[in-house]
């Protein structure tokens, strides 16, 4: 397999990761070893990407709100934390977060994967380059906890 082959091959082994596939079974697809895909996961940090996309905001919301609703029966929560467990609920319902932009970029990177077929001028480096500049973007968003648009 020639080096641009490969790449190729890791950039499909990674959206199919990143959809759920299990290590295997996108080494079956892509054609290469398990080895090599738990090499790629490690390596790209692929795991944490696949965390979070996994868990979405009204996920967040839903849990928080149960764990409010037994304390208030149990009578064991605070207007203080009340008042915490009101902003943080705000601020996770304002903020395009890294789930968000992993869906986004995971639908993209789908999207290119299929217009490589007719689109001649879409090449695998170019979309390599884009997929690098994307996980530099999302890594940031993970490691920071910013938000796009509420101005962190």
């Amino acid at each position: 397999m020639s080096k641009k082959e490969l790449e190729k091959s890791k950039e499909l082994a990674r959206l199919y990761y990143l959809n759920g596939d299990t290590q295997k079974l996108v080494a079956e697809k892509v054609g290469v070893s398990r080895v090599t895909i738990n090499k790629w996961v490690s390596d790209g940090g692929w795991d944490t990407m696949r965390m979070a996309k996994s868990i979405t905001r009204k996920e967040l919301v839903t849990k928080m709100m149960q764990k409010a609703n037994d304390k208030l029966e149990e009578g064991n929560m605070s207007f203080d934390e009340m008042a915490k467990l009101s902003a943080s609920i705000k601020e996770l319902d304002k903020q395009t977060n890294a789930v968000t932009i992993l869906e986004v970029l995971t639908a993209y990177n789908e999207w290119l994967v299929v217009r490589m077929q007719v689109d001649k001028e879409l090449t695998t480096d170019l979309v390599k380059t884009m997929n690098r500049y994307q996980d530099m973007f999302l890594s940031e968003q993970i490691g920071n906890n910013k938000s796009l648009f509420n101005g962190n």
